[in-house]
């Protein structure tokens, strides 16, 4: 089962999404707030909820003022399902909860010839509601579509015999004369009303006797009302975020072009791109390698948020996805369960690796490890991510690395690297630079490419940070002694 936790959510940027969606009515917004995902033995229902976000969001340009006005259908709806809970169990409902069933039921009868003209253009399944007319009937018997709730007169003899009495019980207190008169007359409209509230309950326990069997399929409609909710939203995402129908396979996971929106638009606020990421996977590790510089976190980061989304149910931002069906999936992405168990931050590493083993074990699982073995000395840290990409090998999962280590892609089955400042000319940004250090930051990250590529053969990580020195004129003597150092190194 795959569970995600509120910081592993913000970090990737699953949070960020979903404060992004407007669920209109209570249903939808908490399908969003109780964001689930589908299991591997649910992929029919996932494939069917993924061509139904598809089909939605392409109807989205055609069908834009009719999604207007469901949504605003939508915002109009009340949770009654604990009322219509009691009525089922054969509880009488009060006159408010009645009137609330009612405007339930009338908004159904609005939202369905809406669904219906929706449906037309997008062909959804799974989208229909039951006809309210039955129920309403009941507490609407004159049809008059009214937003109150009022039992008529004619709701029972004894009803009718009581509410003219009590008029006429009214009559006579409107015109007493004596403040005496008026006393009696009061007692005998309190004595009346009684009698009046005792009818009146009689009614509603026996529109509520008519209600209880239909209370199910109202039920049923607040869970279709919440997945139409969600799913327009859903579309509505798809589109913003050009996002594309995920292909669910059996083993492979192939990624094109993959956005993180929420990294997306923080550099858009900053005047800079994201450079969208590719990958391939398959069981084994893949080791990912870069200088450290934040690309291989992206790289994970949109990896998980990617995945995550279409077990969601999402189409996903990217330009093809090709996502199999996981049975759990691990991220070991920084130290906050260090902070929660007063562990260092390596023994922390290992504590939530171990456990993320033993899930692995019980089905085929995702398991991204960002910088592991960041919490221990770089020589001892290469040893281990070396040893623990192996193990990784072995294993029925996707598992991917990130590392700044030397010498462990050598042991994993595929290497993809950052691309970094491979393809930048180092004196021609140093010319951009000029003397201002801090736009010369600015400078080297409006060059750097967080793409990746696939790397073949043997390849060390890259020295980006040696051409960084470089372009923001680090002092001569520095430089000289790190390239002497670099060079004896390599040597």
């Amino acid at each position: 089962m795959i569970s995600v936790s509120f910081d592993e959510r913000v970090d990737i940027g699953l949070n960020y999404i979903l404060e992004n969606l407007h669920g209109c009515s209570p249903f939808g917004q908490e399908r969003i707030r109780r964001l689930r995902f589908y299991a591997p033995d649910e992929r029919e229902a996932l494939e069917a909820e993924l061509s139904n976000v598809a089909r939605a969001a392409a109807s989205v340009p055609s069908s834009k003022e009719t999604l207007d006005r469901i949504m605003i259908e939508l915002c109009r709806i009340k949770d009654i399902r604990a009322s219509l809970r009691r009525c089922r169990e054969g509880e009488c409902l009060d006159h408010v909860e009645l009137f609330e069933l009612k405007g339930y039921l009338g908004q159904i009868e609005k939202l369905i010839p809406l669904l219906n003209e929706w449906n037309g253009t997008a062909k959804l399944s799974g989208a229909a509601l039951h006809d309210p007319a039955p129920a309403l009937a009941v507490l609407d018997p004159e049809h008059t579509r009214s937003r109150g709730f009022y039992i008529p007169d004619n709701a029972s003899d004894a009803l009718r015999t009581v509410r003219r009495a009590k008029k006429q019980i009214e009559e006579r207190l409107h015109h007493a004369e004596t403040d005496a008169e008026r006393a009696g007359i009061r007692l005998e409209r309190t004595r009346i009303c009684a009698d009046e509230e005792t009818e009146e309950r009689k009614v509603r326990e026996s529109m509520c006797r008519v209600l209880a069997p239909l209370c199910d399929a109202l039920l049923e409609d607040a869970e279709t009302i919440g997945t139409i909710d969600f799913l327009i939203q859903k579309a509505l995402f798809a589109v913003r975020c050009r996002c594309v129908k995920p292909e669910i396979t059996d083993s492979r996971l192939e990624l094109c072009d993959m956005v993180n929106p929420q990294i997306q638009d923080l550099l858009t606020e900053k005047g800079r791109t994201f450079v969208p990421v590719s990958i391939e996977l398959d069981r084994g590790a893949t080791v990912i390698t870069g200088a450290n510089m934040g690309g291989k976190s992206v790289a994970l980061k949109t990896l998980a948020l990617e995945v995550l989304l279409c077990h969601a149910g999402f189409a996903v931002p990217a330009r093809s996805a090709k996502i199999p069906m996981f049975h759990c999936i691990n991220m070991l992405f920084d130290d906050l369960q260090s902070i929660r168990s007063g562990l260092s931050g390596f023994g922390s590493e290992i504590v939530q690796f171990e456990k993320a083993l033993a899930e692995a074990e019980q089905g085929y699982s995702l398991l991204l490890l960002d910088e592991f073995a960041r919490g221990t000395n770089p020589d001892e840290g290469a040893v281990i991510v070396k040893a623990v990409t192996k193990y990784l090998n072995g294993i029925d999962a996707i598992s991917v690395l990130s590392t700044h280590y030397d010498n462990v892609a050598e042991a994993a089955s595929r290497h993809y690297q950052i691309i970094g400042l491979k393809d930048v000319d180092p004196a021609e940004i140093a010319k951009e630079i000029g003397l201002d250090t801090e736009d010369g930051v600015a400078a080297i990250a409006r060059h750097m490419n967080y793409g990746l590529y696939r790397v073949e053969g043997r390849a060390d990580c890259p020295k980006d940070a040696l051409n960084i020195c470089r372009m923001l004129s680090l002092k001569p003597e520095i430089l000289a002694y790190i390239e002497s150092s670099h060079a004896s190194v390599q040597s």
